[in-house]
């Protein structure tokens, strides 16, 4: 008698802690696009202006994730509403369906892997009439398929401008195309510019970096890499 009592406590504990446990529905795009056609919500896109310009799903509302007010805007939202947000890959707009949750928001929906999947599986994308896109380090399939017919070895740097720890590893990765200058071809692809080349290689978070010899794929990493780990890679096949 007494354990069956102590197991419907636990079993009680434990139904409590999840009613307590703030809730964020992760979607793929074919049920986020389903979602945000009940037009019953909102549809928040939680980039850049120039982000968002560049390319956002139709009625959607911005608010940049960086900005120092973002949390006090967010609050402002109805709580009787359901509110779909994204990103660029699912990151900021995980945390921010998080803390949406963290204050009772009961009807929050994240779009797994941003726009960067909802693109590459075909859902549409509005450009702004003043979108003015930068274009640094763009590369179309084209240039991609004749940089692995040309280059021996090669090693690409896939980031995007607002990434933070995109920008925390570019010193590294210019100071590596310095000391392997003529021995290993070091490139950067903007992931925001060469939204078609991202498609097809299915690439879904930055950063990413990809190595090849001889065009064959050697070497992939999601995420901060070492230097040391990169050096090592290359003098593997520099040998």
């Amino acid at each position: 008698m007494l354990k069956a009592i102590i197991f419907l406590l636990l079993i009680s504990n434990v139904l409590i802690m999840k009613a307590q446990t703030p809730f964020v529905v992760q979607t793929t795009p074919a049920e986020f696009d389903s979602l945000i056609k009940k037009n019953d919500g909102i549809l928040l896109d939680v980039r850049t202006i120039n982000e968002f310009n560049n390319g956002h799903i139709e009625g959607a509302t911005q608010l940049n994730f960086y900005a120092p007010y973002f949390a006090e805007r967010l609050l402002q939202l109805p709580k009787e509403k359901p509110i779909y947000i994204y990103c660029n890959v699912g990151f900021r707009s995980n945390r921010a369906a998080g803390f949406l949750a963290h204050n009772n928001y009961e009807k929050v929906y994240n779009l797994q892997h941003g726009i960067m999947l909802w693109h590459r599986q075909g859902f549409p994308i509005y450009v702004s009439p003043d979108a003015q896109p930068d274009l640094t380090d763009r590369l179309s399939p084209e240039e991609w398929d004749l940089l692995l017919k040309t280059e021996s070895l090669l090693f690409v740097d896939f980031y995007a401008p607002w990434c933070a720890p995109c920008r925390q590893m570019m010193p590294m990765i210019d100071q590596l195309k310095k000391n392997y200058k003529g021995r290993v071809t070091i490139i950067k692809v903007n992931a925001d510019v060469s939204r078609e080349l991202m498609a097809q290689l299915e690439i879904n978070a930055i950063p990413y970096f990809k190595m090849y010899v001889n065009g064959k794929a050697v070497f992939n990493h999601t995420g901060l890499i070492k230097k040391e780990e990169i050096e090592n890679l290359f003098l593997k096949y520099l040998n």
